[in-house]
């Protein structure tokens, strides 16, 4: 078939795509200058790492009303605000004086991609004919998936030549230009803005940021981490029944009926759970335990993100012609492994070592971790794909969050448990013990991919749908 996609839409999507590749690229090119940025604001790593931890958990909040932002606005609007908060967060983040100030600004930048990012893919399901919107979206998925890995080598070979400050300065312009060529592009449209589901969004924004803030907090085990989790859960019963009552629904809950759909959003969600795990335990344990460069500590996750852009349109292509089943199979392989000589070698990781390992876990990401979303949208009713996207990037994004919130707690809280309080000790002890519940996280991806397959043989056994 001819591709029938114009000029225009080609440089729509690109440019949109690069709006939200600079944004995911920033997630984790901050992950390598923790170290110095603790120093820099005389903090600690628990405070810190809520550069990215909120960050996440601003994404994860604006996602959840892409939905509604893109029926009630035109696209050239979205493109317009989301572009207009990067640059000025980002000069915020430049100009930073004093942490406050820094952690503004990424909270900002947050606001700006969660608006990008579900843009991209709504693109192409609307401009690009049904027979080549695989291979369109297979190109802005792996550009979005390779930058979470190639932010910890930015930022590293950033920080090692010039400062965390030239990070923000060096993605300004590139943000800009992609803005424009976007802008340049997109059709005029005519947009009407519906009701928003406000009561919806704020429990549910109750519910992800109280989480977060209890899971964050759980090396100190007090009041505020215990409250956190207590408000969280009533947040999100709360949410739960207004989404069963009210007419107009953030997200249309009909989509867990179908188990298949439902065990490949839980296994999306704890594969990036350990993904962005790694990237916030080596870069920072290269630097901390080894005495590695930052650019060495970002350099080190770079072979596994090449090697998992290699392997995704290799397991695209056999899904297509086998099913996920054999890659579910070969991704819990290469998962259990890579987790299993992560937890029996903490004490003894090399940067060569590191490299492998990750690299193990990255091929195991490339078998299952898009092709999830991929079966799980094709298990719902057309009606309710939009829904399931929004499921699936939120989760997407919050992962992040709770995983850089939870690991930071362990690699702090451990070491102060049992009497070591700061140096190269105190963290490779909390490294261990994160690296043994990253294997207990794995442990339930195995066990989430085997209900999956099971339900996925019975449908092939069966010829239909498992509801």
């Amino acid at each position: 078939m001819v591709d029938h996609v114009d000029k225009r839409t080609k440089l729509l999507i690109t440019g949109t795509a690069g709006l939200a590749f600079c944004g995911v690229l920033l997630e984790t090119s901050l992950n390598v200058t923790f170290p110095e940025m603790t120093q820099y604001f005389k903090t600690g790593l628990g405070t810190v790492q809520w550069l990215t931890t909120g960050y996440l958990l601003v994404v994860a909040l604006t996602v959840l009303a892409a939905a509604w932002l893109e029926h009630s606005f035109t696209t050239r609007a979205l493109i317009l605000v989301s572009v207009g908060i990067f640059l000025g967060s980002d000069l915020m983040c430049i100009l930073a004086p004093c942490f406050p100030v820094l952690m503004a600004g990424r909270l900002l930048q947050g606001i700006s991609t969660g608006i990008a990012l579900p843009l991209v893919f709504s693109l192409i399901m609307k401009k690009v004919p049904l027979h080549i919107q695989g291979r369109y979206v297979g190109s802005a998925g792996m550009a979005v998936a390779l930058a979470p890995s190639l932010g910890p080598t930015f930022g590293g070979a950033v920080i090692q030549a010039l400062s965390w400050r030239a990070i923000f300065l060096i993605v300004l312009p590139i943000e800009l230009v992609f803005g424009v060529i976007a802008l340049i592009s997109v059709d005029k449209e005519s947009a009407h803005v519906g009701p928003f589901a406000w009561i919806q969004f704020l429990l549910l924004g109750v519910f992800l940021t109280g989480l977060t803030l209890g899971l964050s907090t759980l090396d100190v085990h007090g009041p505020i981490t215990w409250l956190s989790l207590f408000i969280s859960v009533l947040a999100l019963a709360a949410g739960i029944w207004a989404l069963t009552r009210q007419h107009a629904r953030l997200i249309n809950i009909a989509v867990f009926r179908n188990r298949i759909f439902t065990l490949a959003l839980i296994l999306y969600f704890l594969v990036q759970f350990v993904q962005i795990g790694l990237t916030f335990i080596l870069p920072n344990m290269a630097q901390s335990v080894l005495g590695e460069t930052s650019t060495v500590a970002g350099l080190l996750l770079l072979p596994g993100s090449l090697l998992s852009a290699l392997c995704q349109p290799v397991t695209g292509g056999y899904l297509d012609g086998h099913g996920l089943r054999g890659l579910l199979a070969a991704g819990s392989i290469a998962f259990f492994l890579s987790a299993l000589g992560f937890l029996v070698l903490s004490r003894h990781l090399s940067v060569a070592l590191m490299v492998l390992l990750y690299a193990c876990y990255m091929v195991g990401q490339a078998c299952v971790f898009n092709n999830l979303l991929t079966v799980g949208l094709q298990h719902i009713p057309a009606e309710l794909v939009p829904d399931g996207n929004a499921l699936f990037n939120t989760l997407q994004q919050y992962s992040g969050a709770a995983s850089t919130g939870v690991l930071a707690a362990i690699i702090t809280g451990m070491p102060k448990a049992r009497g070591i309080h700061a140096g190269a000790q105190a963290f490779q002890f909390g490294a261990v013990w994160a690296f043994v519940f990253v294997f207990l996280i794995v442990l339930g991806i195995l066990l989430v991919a085997w209900f999956m397959e099971r339900s996925l043989a019975r449908q092939d056994r069966d010829g239909v749908q498992v509801a």
